[in-house]
């Protein structure tokens, strides 16, 4: 697989002229400084144009003036990237442009390829849709989601907005919302779970509220009360592994279809997985600082039980 470029532009400002090309690349573009020790690597990595002539190689100790434009091209190595393969199948795409895809998740599929799911994770089929479409992207996925859970997911298309995805994702939880449908009739409609949660000794996957775990709180409001569950908007403060299901379980209101926190009702109201999904999403475009907010619908299995 050959290098694919994303080009950055910039127009120096009269409040940046005396500024370095390194001071530009790194406070104003938002580049790492290993980002620009390898934009040096290339031939075309660092440009400068100025007084309406041509682009021109620029060393990045070069003070700029203003009405400069600054061009940078930063090559992706996908030739050293991991190898996964290529598979069929439908993407739901939510929003796409050069520097990332956001995908609504179907539940009940794994992210990121495995020994048991070799060729039919998202990222498989991310890829596939990148071949066909002739797009040369290595996957990067911002931030997790279950296999059971639905809803939205970003993936970058190249190192800088991966990088700069990932610095918001420390400050996203606000800007995330879930929505879950759980057991039980809530005596609140809305209320918070401050109540950290730690690894249960002995077992690889299973969380739970300890005294020794890590800081964790949920905020949580119940948008429609059934007979014996409910349809809830979550979103939460902190990021610790089963967050939601282990919060929910605590309180006593464990999620319908949750095979690991919801005993015993595994196929509650037929819910055949964790009825969790990622419906709300806000974050900047990592390169224009455009705010991008969007919204996924419920899942079939999930939207269902709002008939009842």
């Amino acid at each position: 697989m050959n290098d694919s470029i994303r080009i950055l532009e910039y127009t120096v400002s009269g409040g940046e002229e005396g500024m370095s090309v390194k001071d530009i690349m790194k406070t104003v573009l938002g580049l790492s400084t290993k980002e620009i020790a390898r934009c040096k690597q290339f031939d075309d990595g660092v440009l400068l144009k100025r007084d309406g002539g041509d682009f021109a190689f620029s060393r990045v100790i070069e003070k700029v003036k203003a009405g400069d434009v600054l061009r940078i091209s930063l090559h992706e190595d996908n030739d050293n990237s991991s190898e996964i393969i290529p598979a069929e199948g439908t993407l739901d795409i939510v929003y796409e442009d050069e520097d990332l895809i956001l995908l609504n998740k179907p539940g009940d599929m794994v992210v990121h390829p495995s020994y048991a799911h070799y060729k039919d994770s998202l990222s498989n089929i991310l890829v596939g849709y990148y071949e066909k479409t002739a797009q040369q992207h290595v996957i990067r996925v911002i931030g997790r989601l279950d296999r059971e859970t639905s809803g939205l997911i970003i993936f970058a298309k190249n190192r800088h907005s991966a990088a700069l995805l990932s610095d918001q994702t420390r400050n996203m939880s606000r800007r995330k919302e879930y929505l879950a449908l759980c057991s039980g009739v809530f005596e609140k409609t809305e209320g918070t779970v401050d109540a950290p949660i730690g690894q249960i000794p002995g077992e690889r996957m299973l969380r739970e509220v300890r005294e020794d775990g890590k800081e964790a709180i949920t905020h949580y409001k119940v948008e429609k009360q059934f007979e014996d569950y409910a349809l809830v908007r979550l979103h939460l403060d902190t990021g610790r592994t089963h967050q939601i299901r282990v919060h929910m379980q605590y309180i006593g209101h464990p999620l319908l279809g949750d095979g690991l926190y919801g005993t015993g009702i595994r196929d509650h109201h037929n819910m055949k997985r964790t009825a969790l999904h990622a419906a709300h999403l806000e974050f900047k475009q990592p390169i224009s600082g455009k705010e991008l907010i969007f919204d996924a619908s419920l899942p079939d299995d999930m939207a269902g039980h709002l008939l009842s």
